[in-house]
């Protein structure tokens, strides 16, 4: 695999990821490229400070490949939650990762793993049940939080198809769901009364952090091409995750709650704009297959047991019924 390059390292998950890959691969062989130094407890890692926003990080992206003689880069800089400052995000996400992806051309990195979500699926009433990863991405394009995301995954489909020696892998995480997350699903669960689109109960898919761990370990042994789904074993409804968590579901009409949730965004005390409640209204699950059959992944947790270990967590006095059990 070669010295190892990892963005976005600051992150829930990006944290995670870059304590699992110093374990793995030992001192020295980790380069941190984000604005902030990681955890002083965490020996062993090479800091290099770039802001993905400026103008000239692709040069400054550039020089650390080079100087580092990094062969693989691993690409977490994004955000969970949608941003206020959604210029900020474009330049993160979207320009970012175009900089990044000319950058590990320039330098001729071998492997670069991308982190993105399901989520740019869409959430739409046409969806099937299972989405596999060569269907057409059609999220909601007034929602700047999934536009970036998806504009991202166009970058690097670009990359890949200019530079067929250098493999860009896209990991599209299901929402994470467990201890120490803190998304906008997550806060759906928070509360102990949750309104629901009245008539809808779609099927979610909850991704244990763990699992995520996993996958990205094994995406950089097996290095599989383009993007590939990263599920948990199992999906669960949406009033029945909320019944296991105790919380007490309220019907509103759905055009009610699209409008409450833009006020209350607008007025800077909401979590997500209205456009997110398609995500709870509509389905996006996605199939596990190729995952299974090109990294040899296959989750260990399913969407319940993410939920009981998130409740266990953040919740523990919230009764819940047996977790599924893990395989």
């Amino acid at each position: 695999m070669g010295r190892l390059a990892i963005t976005g390292a600051a992150s829930f998950l990006g944290a995670r990821t870059l304590r699992r890959l110093v374990e793995t691969l030992g001192e020295g062989e980790v380069v941190a490229i984000d604005i902030a130094e990681p955890p002083a407890t965490l020996a062993g890692v090479r800091h290099r400070r770039v802001d993905l926003t400026e103008p000239a990080s692709d040069q400054q992206l550039l020089d650390v490949l080079r100087d580092e003689e990094v062969e693989t880069v691993v690409h977490m800089a994004f955000f969970t939650n949608p941003q206020r400052d959604s210029t900020y995000a474009h330049e993160l996400e979207s320009i970012g990762t175009l900089n990044l992806l000319a950058a590990s051309a320039a330098a001729g990195v071998r492997h670069v793993v991308v982190r993105s979500f399901t989520a740019v699926y869409g959430a739409r009433g046409a969806n099937p049940n299972f989405l596999i990863e060569d269907r057409p991405l059609a999220p909601n394009s007034s929602l700047s939080w999934v536009r970036d995301k998806l504009e991202a995954e166009q970058h690097a489909a670009s990359f890949a198809r200019r530079y067929p020696e250098m493999t860009v892998t896209v990991l599209r995480f299901a929402p994470l769901f467990g201890p120490g997350v803190r998304t906008f699903y997550t806060r759906v669960f928070d509360r102990r009364v949750v309104p629901v689109l009245m008539g809808y109960d779609p099927l979610i898919q909850l991704l244990h952090p763990d699992d995520a761990l996993t996958a990205i370990e094994a995406a950089l042994a097996r290095a599989p091409k383009g993007a590939v789904n990263v599920a948990p074993r199992s999906s669960i409804s949406l009033i029945r995750a909320l019944h296991l968590a105790g919380k007490i579901p309220v019907p509103v009409p759905h055009p009610a709650a699209y409008a409450i949730y833009d006020a209350l965004w607008s007025s800077g005390v909401g979590p997500a704009p209205g456009a997110f409640v398609d995500y709870v209204r509509y389905l996006f699950v996605a199939d596990g297959q190729r995952a299974e059959r090109e990294m040899g992944f296959r989750a260990r947790y399913g969407s319940r047991d993410s939920l009981a270990a998130y409740l266990r967590y953040r919740h523990p006095e919230a009764a819940t019924e047996p977790a599924e059990g893990v395989a």
